[in-house]
């Protein structure tokens, strides 16, 4: 939608033929917006330890006897210019092992290179049209564009300190990645430079989607994103623009997003996983243990535990984990509690991490581990071959050792403890005996590997161990009750109170989430939740779920419960409103919409049509309803072109018949003659 709209926009000061152009590809995109899913997603791995590779830059050229490594993976990020480094297509190559491995390729997402206009489109890992446009309709950025730079208070642009070059004049400058124009010229920028060409893969990876703006080392904040709600929700806009454009090329889009450990960071994750357009996957570059630092960093319990629900609890993306250490394998250090620390340690306790955090039922969790030379060797360890330990049996447990908390969790074949604080715990009861598995041991029998009874688990470290006799419980796959009692009232001008009753559940409920217009916006342990910060006289819809521990979630109550927000208080003389008119419908006073323009009246038997065919199918789904309120939020600028020229209201007539024939087709006579001029 936003790629049409921009399209119409620039149309206009460049001549009725470029126009008329314009407003059949805006009329056709809206046909495909209604009739066409979007991509779907694929399925979760079903490996115990499903795994990603970041592969960039100056590593290695790969060569043939690369291939059935790389095929192990789930996920592979890398260069395009990998393409042909295996026979004629890399991608043939490992694809030939297992088809089901998802190959991306690299582009900056929210800055742009003011360096890279000659280098060639296989080479570029950035937009690379600063002076040039590479034949883009929109032009260049700096030359065409320069309103899509972020400015800082005294009017210079922002750019990354880490990636630029100052002495060299050489920048990677911030944009304005919460515009509509900068999203447009974004996914078509790499429609041009990858979906177009030969090294096309199965999607796009989208660096620094940073969920807050301290996630960067940018040179200033920029006054249009002071907070970090208002940056957030920027890159919320950002990220779903783009995954929807690719998606209508047919491309997923992975993005590197970060900062999940923090409680505005996580809630920004979480937002954007209930949006209307999540990406296939989200990316946490540094989870449960990094080498930001020192040779291992490990995080405070409280940050590392708020990681692991969070990347527990997302559920409409796939999940990429990525821990590492400035040590290489083999090697010792310090870490920065100021103790000896491992590369065999912290991988341990970072897959331990990943194994207590994954969402075993979706199974949409990815790891990766790597050292100290970073993203330029293929990772590949025994133990994502040698581990397995069957499906989890519920979520993680937590238990008070010595003053230490030690969490724990049952998998269908053993055990997996993590001890996230920096003190040793001498001795933890196991609940059987079992085979305590280490790196040194993966790959020996297991007759040889002696049954214990209990553990010590030092800080920091992690403990796999496989059961003497697997148990044959099963997973717990039973939901709990949908809530029930659902009430709503408006206490003020600014707050709606909401009560449910409590749901049961085979073994417990843990927590509720509260939905309004389907998109949740809370999370409690509690039966109630205050909705505040609201809108005077508005008309709020809530649905509540609810979720065990594993998790399992509830359905939605059936029926939304609607409430008004209270009037607010008068303080000065209410101000005389013109007549409510045809055209000031609902939705964008003063405008009316691309439907009615086209076809000259609000009650055309086809407009009445497209409405039964909203009514009856878009707005009962959530896609459905995210493809009404952008149409709404962005066709009125189109519609007031349209009612202009007779010869575009026709040809877009003729691009939306085939939507009006559905229509007809699908929308039930009932629904036809209930439609009225409410919304054109």
């Amino acid at each position: 939608m936003k790629l049409s709209n921009l399209y119409v926009v620039q149309s206009v000061s460049s001549g009725c033929r470029r126009a008329a152009v314009a407003v059949r590809a805006a009329a056709f995109a809206l046909l495909l917006g209604a009739a066409l899913p979007v991509a779907a997603q694929t399925a979760g791995s079903s490996k115990f330890i499903p795994t990603l590779l970041v592969y960039y830059g100056g590593a290695p050229a790969l060569v043939a006897a690369d291939a059935p490594t790389l095929a192990k993976f789930d996920l592979i990020d890398i260069d395009r210019f990998r393409y042909n480094n295996i026979g004629s297509s890399t991608w043939a190559a490992i694809k030939a092992i297992n088809p089901n491995v998802q190959i991306y390729l690299y582009e900056m997402g929210a800055e742009a290179p003011n360096y890279l206009d000659s280098t060639a489109q296989l080479y570029l890992n950035g937009l690379g049209r600063y002076n040039v446009s590479r034949g883009l309709f929109m032009g260049s950025l700096n030359g065409n564009h320069p309103e899509l730079f972020l400015l800082d208070s005294s009017g210079n642009r922002i750019y990354n300190t880490g990636f630029s070059n100052v002495s060299a004049n050489q920048y990677w400058h911030l944009m304005d990645f919460g515009s509509s124009a900068y999203q447009t010229y974004w996914v078509t920028a790499v429609k041009a430079d990858i979906v177009d060409q030969p090294w096309v893969a199965d999607g796009v990876f989208v660096d620094n989607c940073l969920t807050l703006a301290s996630g960067g080392s940018y040179s200033a904040a920029s006054p249009l994103y002071p907070t970090n709600a208002a940056w957030s929700g920027a890159m919320q806009s950002f990220v779903e623009a783009i995954t929807t454009g690719m998606h209508g090329y047919g491309q997923k889009l992975w993005c590197n997003r970060g900062e999940s450990r923090s409680a505005v960071g996580s809630a920004a994750w979480l937002a954007l996983d209930n949006g209307a357009r999540p990406p296939d996957v989200v990316l946490e570059e540094g989870a449960f243990a990094v080498m930001w630092g020192s040779d291992t960093q490990f995080y405070p319990e409280p940050d590392w535990k708020l990681q692991i629900d969070t990347l527990g609890a997302i559920r409409n993306s796939k999940v990429a984990m990525m821990s590492h250490t400035m040590l290489m394998p083999g090697q010792s250090g310090t870490d920065n509690w100021g103790k000896p620390v491992s590369f065999w340690q912290t991988l341990w306790y970072s897959l331990g991490s990943f194994l207590l955090s994954k969402n075993d039922t979706l199974g949409n969790a990815y790891f990766m581990f790597n050292g100290g030379n970073g993203y330029n060797q293929i990772w590949w360890f025994n133990e994502y071959d040698q581990i397995d330990l069957g499906k989890a049996l519920g979520a993680y447990t937590v238990a008070s050792i010595g003053g230490v908390n030690v969490y724990s969790r049952e998998f269908e074949k053993g055990y997996v403890y993590v001890n996230p604080t920096a003190n040793n715990v001498a001795s933890i009861a196991l609940p059987q005996a079992s085979l305590q598995l280490t790196h040194d041991n993966l790959l020996s029998l297991p007759g040889s590997i002696p049954l214990v009874n209990a553990i010590a688990l030092n800080g920091h470290n992690a403990a796999v161990l496989l059961k003497s006799v697997p148990t044959t419980s099963t997973p717990d796959t039973q939901a709990p009750s949908v809530p029930t009692g659902l009430s709503a009232s408006a206490v003020s001008a600014s707050q709606i109170n909401l009560t449910w009753n409590a749901s049961t559940d085979n073994v417990a409920v843990t927590s509720y989430q509260v939905y309004l217009n389907n998109v949740m916006i809370a999370n409690t342990a509690a039966t109630s939740f205050q909705h505040t910060g609201l809108t005077p006289s508005t008309t709020y819809n809530y649905r509540v779920s609810a979720a065990d521990a594993v998790p399992n979630y509830s359905a939605w109550t059936a029926t939304p419960v609607s409430v008004n927000t209270l009037s607010a208080p008068v303080t000065q003389a209410p101000v005389t409103q013109a007549p409510v008119t045809e055209a000031s419908t609902v939705g964008d006073v003063g405008h009316c919409f691309i439907a009615t323009a086209a076809y000259g009246s609000p009650m055309a038997r086809d407009v009445r049509y497209l409405r039964a065919f909203r009514d009856q199918y878009l707005l009962t789904n959530k896609l459905g309803q995210w493809f009404v309120e952008q149409y709404y939020r962005l066709s009125p600028p189109l519609a007031d072109k349209l009612r202009a020229h007779d010869d575009w209201r026709a040809m877009v007539r003729f691009a939306l018949s085939p939507l009006v024939a559905l229509s007809k087709w699908l929308a039930s006579g009932e629904t036809f003659e209930k439609q009225t001029a409410d919304r054109p």
